[in-house]
């Protein structure tokens, strides 16, 4: 008869461990969390057909035949009518619509598969790996409903008011959930619901100024309904779309820019953008100001260079942190329109202790030098999340163990919670406190 001595008793523990972390623990250890999640829905009604226009980022991407992405609607929405004809897929780099993929009651080697079961959509990738490859970082459109390309049937809301979650996860690794509202909404003249209006912009204040001229630039809108930009002009502040002289129309989102001549000498000028929207909503970014050259004024240089920043894109366990960077000479560094905490090492090096909330924290940083001139912005996003969510997931759960256990005693600043440049028993500790909790 075997008889285990201390030798093998030790053995037969770590043998019983490999095989916990094989068969219990997720296999994908690639898990990320889900970006930019919106639904825009047609209808909030309880009880009321309404299309679905589902978005997000997706950081891994869906490229091998059997990955599936599953989408599941909460309690209380009704899919029993829809079929894979009323539903689009859709995916690209910018917007999501660049690429719209073939779908199929079952995955072939060209067409996605689509299986309706209850409340829940799964979305098979062709059984051929060279077609339908959703791409890494690619944005993800699926539109449902009437607004699908020969879609004839809509999915039913809840007879419930009130917040109601769609969670999209799959066996490619990442997952996310976004909230819904249902709630008694209003019908206006046309039978239109309102809708949301398009995403602002950010209109940098102007730049080449010279005595007659100043040069416009301003960030790119990427909403999937973009119809067109407008810039207004007005020789006094509270410019509006009614009250302002229309200087440009341009209909290609990627138009940002624009120079504006025949002005008047050692005059201010005021300017907003406008950004309309297929369904003809409009929203008017920042306003901003620009004063021309007095005849004989020596002439502006160019407008200074954007600043850099060092701090990585891994998520901060913290309350706060110092972001650091580089500038230009003879320039100061605002962060999100303040100059607030922010400190100079050297003429052409910045710092600032700043404050995170769980989730994304958006920093907008510009550099302005000593004509009131700024640089084009840099957007940063530092996410906050909770000890032991590696991913960014809002849970803590088997995929963040699986991460932890892969990357043991190295430095993988995901599981780093301690801060302390090694995922250890310290770090283990601080995700088993935190086990399924929620926030």
């Amino acid at each position: 008869m075997f008889k285990p001595d201390g030798n093998n008793r030790i053995w037969i523990i770590f043998c019983i461990f490999l095989i916990t972390i094989i068969f219990i623990l997720p296999q994908n250890l690639q898990a990320a969390s889900l970006l930019d999640l919106s639904d825009k829905m047609s209808r909030q009604a309880p009880s009321t057909a309404s299309n679905h226009e589902i978005k997000f980022t997706t950081p891994s991407g869906l490229g091998d035949s059997g990955e599936y992405l599953r989408i599941i609607f909460d309690s209380g929405f009704n899919l029993t009518a829809i079929t894979f004809a009323d539903i689009d897929l859709w995916h690209g780099p910018t917007t999501g619509l660049e690429t719209s993929e073939n779908l199929a009651p079952a995955a072939n080697a060209t067409s996605w598969g689509v299986t309706i079961s209850g409340s829940q959509i799964d979305f098979t990738h062709p059984t051929n790996n060279a077609n339908g490859d959703i791409l890494p970082n690619d944005k993800v459109v699926v539109r449902i409903g009437l607004n699908a390309v020969g879609g004839t049937k809509q999915i039913i809301n809840s007879v419930a008011i009130g917040s109601k979650i769609i969670n999209i996860s799959g066996n490619y690794g990442d997952s996310g959930k976004l909230a819904v509202a249902i709630y008694q909404d209003q019908i206006g003249v046309g039978g239109q619901t309102p809708l949301a209006p398009p995403n602002a912009v950010i209109l940098d204040p102007p730049f080449n100024i010279t005595t007659f001229s100043m040069d416009l630039h301003w960030s790119q809108n990427i909403d999937f309904d973009f119809q067109r930009y407008e810039l207004y002009m007005a020789i006094s502040p509270g410019v509006t779309n009614l009250t302002g002289t229309l200087v440009v129309t341009y209909f290609n989102n990627t138009q940002t820019s624009f120079s504006q001549t025949g002005l008047i000498s050692n005059t201010t000028y005021y300017y907003v953008v406008y950004v309309y929207d297929t369904e003809g909503l409009s929203t008017i970014s920042n306003e901003v100001n620009g004063k021309t050259l007095a005849m004989g004024h020596p002439p502006i240089p160019p407008r200074p260079a954007m600043p850099t920043i060092d701090q990585g894109i891994c998520p901060i366990f913290l309350p706060a942190i110092t972001l650091t960077g580089t500038k230009p000479l003879d320039t100061i560094v605002f962060i999100n329109d303040s100059t607030d905490n922010v400190n100079y090492p050297t003429p052409i090096t910045w710092s600032s202790l700043v404050n995170l909330i769980m989730g994304n924290n958006l920093f907008l940083i510009y550099a302005r030098d000593n004509y009131g001139q700024t640089s084009d912005i840099l957007n940063a996003v530092i996410r906050r999340c909770r000890i032991g969510d590696t991913n960014c997931s809002t849970i803590v759960d088997d995929f963040d163990l699986a991460g932890l256990a892969y990357h043991w005693e190295t430095d993988w600043c995901y599981g780093d919670f301690n801060h302390d440049f090694i995922d250890d028993d310290f770090d283990l500790a601080g995700l088993a406190s935190h086990w399924d909790g929620i926030y």
